[in-house]
This record gives structure tokens, C-alpha cells and sequence, in this order.
């Protein structure tokens, strides 16, 4: 089957190549599907070339209409919305760096806490000497 990124498809509905569009259900989300001169079309994502998929139709109409087109064709016959959970995928390495994000967030809130602190103009300064001291006291009980 054909394909068109949204700039492909641009071209080839402002040369007239498009006819119409359907709004094609893939799971619980939908896709694009141009009917041209030389046969059906899918609307792809330009980087990762795979089918564009819209979780939201509303979407896909705002790309129909930016494209000119004025209507089309749509079904919800093998649209299935409880298969959601299914059509996202995971992202551990995208958990993980939000993660790390949020432990560096906690610890800079920490860190400029403490500074504050030591910056207040009341704060007790102690010598390096009679903190370690009293460390060393400490952890040998």
C-alpha cells in the first residue's frame, strides 16, 4: 500500500491527487487512509514511517481540513476502545528519566534549602575540627 508523510499528502491534494479520505479504526485508535487516482493511501508518521495513529479523531479531522479536504468516509465498525491499554505501548526508558528527573528535583529542593539556611543571618557556624570530632565520638559508642 501506498504511503504519504503529511507533507506528501499536502502535495498530492493540492495537485488534485487526493479524492476523498476515510478515518479508518486500527484498534482503539484510528488512522488516515487516502483514496487517490493510484489507489489507497495511509497517512505515516514522517520519522518513524509507521501509520500515524490518532488516539483522538479529532485530531485526524483537523489534519483533513488543514489539508483542504472537505470530507470523506468514516466507520467505527472494528473500532474497539477497550483495547487502549493494548495500543500504548511502554516506555521504561522514559520512566526512568522521569524518575532520575524527579530524584534530581527532590535533591536540588533539598540542596537550595540548606543553602538558605546556612545563608540565613542567624545561622550557628561550626569548626570543621569540633564537627568531626563530634562524629568520631558518635560512631565509636
Amino acid at each position: 500500500m501506498k504511503t504519504f508523510t503529511i507533507e506528501q499528502a499536502r502535495a498530492a491534494t493540492s495537485s488534485g491527487g487526493v479524492l476523498s479520505v476515510n478515518l479508518k479504526p486500527i484498534g482503539s485508535m484510528f488512522a488516515l487512509e487516502f483514496v487517490t487516482h493510484n489507489g489507497p493511501a495511509m497517512l505515516i508518521a514522517a520519522v518513524s514511517k509507521q501509520v500515524r495513529r490518532f488516539s483522538n479523531p479529532i485530531k485526524a479531522f483537523e489534519i483533513v481540513r488543514e489539508l483542504g479536504l472537505e470530507g470523506g468516509h468514516f466507520s467505527v465498525a472494528e473500532w474497539h476502545p477497550e483495547e487502549k491499554a493494548l495500543d500504548r505501548p511502554t516506555r521504561p526508558d522514559k520512566a526512568a528519566a522521569l524518575k532520575a528527573a524527579h530524584q534530581a528535583a527532590g535533591l536540588k529542593h533539598l540542596l537550595d534549602e540548606r543553602v538558605n539556611l546556612a545563608n540565613a543571618p542567624d545561622a550557628i557556624w561550626h569548626e570543621a575540627e569540633d564537627v568531626f570530632a563530634e562524629l568520631e565520638i558518635r560512631n565509636a559508642n
